[in-house]
């Protein structure tokens, strides 16, 4: 990782690659206008130098923009729709703007949305990564510490770096552990849950909780997919839950988005289950949707979201106090 700091500029660039300033802000601003040979040497030794060009930088003062970041892999999802308003609205009182990144669950374009937060001299970004699991390490993560950008992780983590950021997380195996003694009293023989992707911490830990509250799994059987449900999801989940079917089964999806997808697919295939989410599926109240689960209050976690940001905001740029890690509990509610 390069040792050059947030101070590095279009003129450093120059001098590495051997071009006027002007090429590189062409470069950047203009790149039809430089040959390609050229524009990649100075696009790799700017990503060497972890410099990102400041396109506000000529009406930014005292190097903020006012500007929060929201970057999550699903605008769609009502746990983050509400969530997303409410710290939209506080921040507003507070004379901050909001940008929203859905990045479609796609690493690049998070890291795309990242850049563009960090070019722009974010105050703040609140982040939910497309991935949660071991492997998943984004090079963005040194860009963010360079230019020391307060960020705060929301509902999942980039894992090994929970603790060096503040953020705010759902309790996964107490969600698991709720859903197993709910199923447990309800003398179902068949059981079929749909969880995320297996290597997720989410739904490692979710899981866990279900297996520790549940212990009569003769017909208990487990499905992945991803969070996000897409078309590949929908194709796949279609084919085998034909396989595992019985009438009045009951589906728990993991998240309200694997539920909504999972209500599409039966409905669509003319057959009857019972069902239980991990929050609400979307539009649940526009089709009067009674569906048992373990719920969350996406607004009071907005305020809390807000309040840790804010708090991360105000920090002294030198501050080394410790992050701050908010794990919130989440309601069962049966009907």
């Amino acid at each position: 990782m390069s040792k050059q700091d947030s101070s590095t500029t279009i003129i450093d660039i120059a001098k590495r690659a051997n071009v006027t300033d002007i090429t590189v802000s062409r470069a950047f601003n203009h790149p039809e206008m430089v040959k390609k040979e050229t524009r990649d040497k100075i696009l790799a030794i700017a990503q060497e130098l972890n410099y990102v060009p400041n396109f506000f930088a000529r009406n930014l003062k005292n190097n903020n923009s006012r500007i929060i970041g929201v970057v999550t892999d699903s605008t769609f999802n009502p746990f983050y729709v509400v969530l997303i308003q409410t710290v939209s609205r506080l921040a507003k009182e507070k004379g901050y703007q909001v940008m929203i990144f859905d990045s479609d669950s796609d690493e690049k374009a998070e890291q795309t949305a990242i850049q563009t937060l960090v070019s722009y001299k974010a105050s703040g970004i609140l982040l939910s990564p497309v991935r949660d699991d071991k492997n998943y390490q984004p090079s963005y993560l040194s860009l963010i510490d360079q230019h020391r950008v307060p960020l705060v992780f929301v509902d999942r983590s980039i894992y090994g770096y929970g603790e060096k950021y503040s953020g705010l997380f759902l309790k996964n195996f107490e969600i698991g552990a709720l859903t197993g003694e709910f199923l447990s009293k309800q003398h179902c023989d068949n059981i079929l849950v749909v969880s995320g992707p297996k290597s997720s911490e989410i739904s490692i830990s979710r899981l866990s909780g279900i297996y520790e509250s549940f212990s009569n799994r003769k017909n208990f059987n487990v499905l992945y997919s991803s969070y996000v449900f897409n078309k590949k999801d929908e194709a796949y989940l279609r084919e085998k839950i034909q396989a595992f079917y019985t009438p009045n089964m009951y589906i728990v999806g993991l998240n309200g988005i694997i539920t909504a997808g999972m209500y599409k697919i039966i409905s669509e295939l003319g057959l009857s289950c019972r069902y239980f989410s991990v929050d609400l599926p979307p539009y649940a109240d526009t089709y009067h949707l009674s569906i048992s689960g373990v719920h969350h209050d996406s607004v009071y976690l907005g305020k809390l979201t807000a309040d840790l940001l804010f708090s991360e905001i105000e920090k002294n740029s030198n501050d080394n106090s410790e992050s701050k890690q908010i794990f919130v509990d989440g309601k069962l509610v049966v009907y």
